[in-house]
């Protein structure tokens, strides 16, 4: 017979089947037990005092003790625990752990049974059957009087006083008290770092909430009392102070809790911080005083956004687009989402593109039928019909849409044959600018071809067909300039996009070409005025954008500073036009209707800059939005001067000599202000280089030099004026009529108050003659310090000049237009567009009373009132041609 218990590691449970299985199963039942008796015999006495030890040591941690006395006491329970602990391993490790053969033993030794009964009943003869039968039988018979074996008492001798029974309880009180807290007092218990002890009398605590920055709320503080609602995405933030080493506050949201992370303020002073998307409360404990806070979360519901109505072009090609909006805290951002209309397109925004409406505040919680307009006339979509919504988003990135609607995005309409080509061209740059050039070829035949620098079979013949044809097609345009191009600005434009385009070797690098090609058809339509106009309407949109987002003061004042110069640079050119066309009205303001407005654009550009600089923004915006109304009004008021038809005046032709006259005065204005620029360019060159300018363009003496021929040029100009007239009745009622205003517009457009100071008294400018007298006097002075080397007084000479002249080309102006209006009615034009004579009208003799006091301001008004009705598109044809024909004849 084998001892098959030395190599079985455990007993195998019988089953139901197995003969015997009731005395099997409860054999089993009694190693198990007799094992684990063994264990408890063989260790427990070794661990006990390590586990009375460390008993004692949590009772300290839940109740709180170590957190209130600190360290070192903490430190050395924690060590004396954790030397008691090592120690009891160590000794445990030496004692061999029980065996089943150690169980059975237990259990035959415990029943009074010899000869090992159970290894019996697992064993099998080794050599024959003879005699195993009663040996086997006689085994079973023993083992079903075995009985369950029993513990022997260890640990009684050990604690005669049942403090393993008081143990247990004391933890679970001490646990009790620390409910809540339990697990950061274990954590902080056994940290390797001094912890100083804390008196809970001594700590306070401060919280508040920090709401999104989109909402616009201010912190809220808990103080006394609970917050009613807290917006979703808010920051929890909490402090406590008069603890060096405090345990961290516990955040439970949604039925998860968590601990956070403190940040240290000052030696006794700590934060907490944590965002809050659900409702939950926050709770710091520290030794007895502990702080809950409820936070209840609001949830932050998406905007609401409607188009009011469909979208509409305006007088000035403008889209209208007319929304309301409504959100929680503000929409941050709106946008006019298009796509081209296609008929088999499942999803019809799947290639759209988006309009960024600016709002009038950085956060807008609700509009109501606000009106914006849109110049998208350079847009890729121009003139096409459009599926169109609007998009508005809010602070925390919810979006929401508009109802759908259809309309055509209006486009501008060219008319000189040379702009319209230009668009033309820009429109096949525009369809192909996404779609990828063909492969390089990977070998080039060069048999039978010319040789060409460019490589276009690596570049212009790998382009879409629409890019090859623009560039064809500029080619031919530009290949012979005689006669077609004026502005030499145009030309060099189309010649620079055409070798651009024969370049390029990929689309990405003519993404810039179709905003290139409309400021040139503006330039080839407009002039230099089209392209000013461009200019100052995106210096606009720039300072909008800017005020809008609430960009820092220094961004804005330098988008301020652009948009002046750019307002400054449009109506330079206006007036200048209005100087070579010949076109005035009756405001003398040395331009056309519209000029005798600058002194309001003066003062709207300083409220727009007082507004900004005191944060008004609202304010900003509406002065920017007059600001861009009165300058439209210029432009319109011009156009009208311009579209005579028989190149009539408002006051009567104006002969071709004072015309001429008129425009030789412009150009020499121009001149002496590129000289000025000359000069201050001399003059930082010099005090960079701390010399005498030698070095710069141009020399004073060479300066010096054209300065004097700009003089001779002026005094040739004033005799021919003087021949022409232009120096007569410049004092006569006939002149106040059409140019008397009040003394603010004088003094705003004709040279300043000290000009009109020196006038006759009544506020008006002073005369063409002592203006062009006052700038022959600035031009020598200029010229002379030229000749001294002092450049900094013959800028501010210079200065005088181009202020002088301008004075002189008003009243120059102002005196043709009179001496045109005295000769149409010498010619017999006497009568009104209604048949009644305009002699009779202020006649002594006349039968009708009119009152004569007010003549002329009554005039302008009647004439404004004209021009304003005639400039609404809106009107029928046949009402605009007569207001028209009413104009000419005033």
């Amino acid at each position: 017979m084998t001892d098959s218990s030395e190599h079985s590691p455990a007993i195998k449970k019988p089953s139901a089947a197995q003969k015997d299985g009731p005395l099997q199963t409860r054999l089993y039942r009694y190693i198990c037990t007799a094992r684990i008796w063994l264990f408890w015999e063989r260790y427990v006495p070794v661990f006990l005092l390590a586990a009375l030890i460390i008993g004692l040591f949590l009772i300290g941690v839940f109740s709180g003790l170590w957190e209130r006395i600190g360290d070192p006491w903490r430190g050395i329970a924690f060590i004396g625990a954790l030397y008691v602990l090592v120690r009891a391993a160590y000794a445990a490790q030496k004692r061999p752990l029980p065996s089943i053969s150690d169980a059975k033993r237990r259990v035959e030794r415990d029943s009074g049974q010899r000869h090992r009964p159970l290894d019996v009943l697992d064993d099998k003869p080794a050599i024959g059957a003879e005699g195993w039968s009663a040996h086997y039988e006689r085994a079973v018979s023993q083992s079903k009087s075995l009985n369950s074996p029993k513990l022997i008492p260890t640990v009684q001798p050990r604690d005669p006083y049942y403090l393993r029974y008081a143990l247990p309880v004391m933890i679970a009180g001490a646990m009790i008290m620390g409910s809540g807290n339990n697990m950061e007092r274990l954590r902080r218990s056994v940290l390797p770092v001094w912890q100083s002890g804390i008196n809970p009398a001594e700590v306070s605590f401060e919280a508040w909430i920090d709401p999104p920055d989109y909402t616009g709320r201010p912190p809220i503080y808990f103080k006394g009392q609970d917050i009613d609602s807290i917006p979703e995405g808010s920051e929890w933030v909490a402090r406590m102070n008069g603890a060096k080493t405090p345990t961290r506050p516990q955040l439970r949201l949604g039925g998860k809790s968590h601990y956070l992370r403190l940040t240290k303020l000052g030696p006794k002073s700590f934060e907490a911080r944590a965002a809050i998307d659900r409702s939950g409360e926050a709770i710091w404990r520290i030794g007895s005083k502990r702080q809950t806070w409820p936070l209840n979360v609001v949830a932050d519901s998406p905007p609401n956004v409607t188009l009011e109505g469909v979208p509409e072009a305006d007088k000035q090609d403008r889209l209208v687009v007319t929304y309301s909006l409504e959100d929680d805290y503000g929409v941050t951002e709106l946008r006019l989402q298009m796509a081209e209309i296609q008929a088999d397109s499942v999803d019809p925004f799947a290639q759209s593109s988006s309009i960024t409406i600016p709002l009038s505040s950085g956060s807008l919680p609700k509009a109501v039928n606000v009106e914006t307009k849109q110049d998208l006339t350079r847009h890729p979509l121009a003139g096409k019909k459009v599926i169109a919504r609007l998009v508005a988003v809010d602070g925390a990135n919810q979006t929401a849409f508009s109802d759908e609607t259809y309309f055509r995005v209006p486009d501008k309409i060219f008319v000189e044959p040379l702009a319209k080509a230009v668009i033309e061209q820009r429109n096949l740059v525009l369809s192909a600018i996404d779609t990828e050039y063909a492969p390089e070829p990977q070998t080039l035949n060069r048999a039978g071809i010319i040789y060409d620098t460019y490589q276009p079979e690596m570049r212009l013949e790998r382009a879409p067909e629409n890019i090859e044809r623009a560039a064809l097609l500029i080619e031919a345009v530009t290949d012979r300039p005689e006669g077609l191009f004026q502005d030499p600005t145009v030309y060099l434009g189309l010649r620079n996009v055409r070798a651009r385009l024969r370049y390029a070797r990929e689309a990405s690098v003519l993404a810039p070409i179709p905003d290139e090609l409309w400021s040139i058809a503006l330039r080839a339509e407009f002039g230099i005025l089209g392209t000013a106009l461009e200019e100052m309407r995106e210096a606009e949109v720039a300072l909008r954008e800017g005020m809008a987002r609430r960009a820092p003061q220094r961004e804005i004042d330098t988008l301020f500073e652009r948009y002046n110069r750019a307002v400054e640079a449009y109506t330079e050119e206006l007036r200048r036009q209005a100087l070579e066309e010949g076109n005035f009205a009756e405001g003398g303001n040395g331009g056309g209707g519209g000029l005798q407005s600058t002194d309001e654009i003066e003062e709207l550009l300083k409220a727009i800059e007082e507004a900004n600089r005191a944060g008004d923004v609202e304010g900003a915006r509406r002065a920017l939005a007059q600001l861009a109304e009165v300058l439209e009004n210029m432009k319109i008021q011009l156009s009208q001067s311009q579209g005579g038809g028989d190149g009539e005046g408002m006051q009567g032709e104006m002969s071709e000599e004072m015309k001429e006259n008129l425009e030789e005065l412009a150009d020499l204005l121009g001149e002496q202000r590129e000289l000025q620029d000359e000069t201050e360019e001399s003059q930082r060159n010099a005090e960079q280089e701390g010399g005498d300018g030698e070095n710069s363009a141009l020399s004073p003496g060479e300066l010096a030099a054209r300065q004097e021929q700009l003089q001779d040029l002026l005094t040739e100009l004033g005799k021919d004026a003087e021949k022409f007239g232009l120096f007569e009745g410049d004092n006569s009622s006939d002149n106040e009529a059409i140019a008397g205003q009040d003394g603010e517009d004088d003094s705003q457009t004709g040279g300043g108050s000290e000009q009109g100071d020196e006038g006759d008294g009544t506020g008006r400018s002073e005369n063409a003659e002592d203006a062009l007298s006052r700038a022959q006097e600035a031009m020598s002075g200029a010229a002379g310090a030229l000749r001294n080397g002092d450049l900094e007084q013959a800028g501010d000479a210079q200065a005088e000049a181009i202020q002088a002249l301008r004075q002189a080309g008003q009243s120059m102006a102002e005196a043709a237009l009179a001496r045109s209006g005295q000769q149409n009615a010498e010619n017999g034009e006497e009568s009104d567009p209604l048949g009644r004579e305009n002699g009779g009208a202020n006649s002594e003799d006349s039968d009708i009373d009119i009152d004569n006091r007010d003549n002329a301001q009554r005039s302008r008004e009647l004439m404004e009132e004209l021009r304003r009705r005639a400039a609404e598109q809106d009107r029928a044809q046949e009402e605009r041609d007569y207001l028209e024909r009413l104009l000419k004849r005033f």
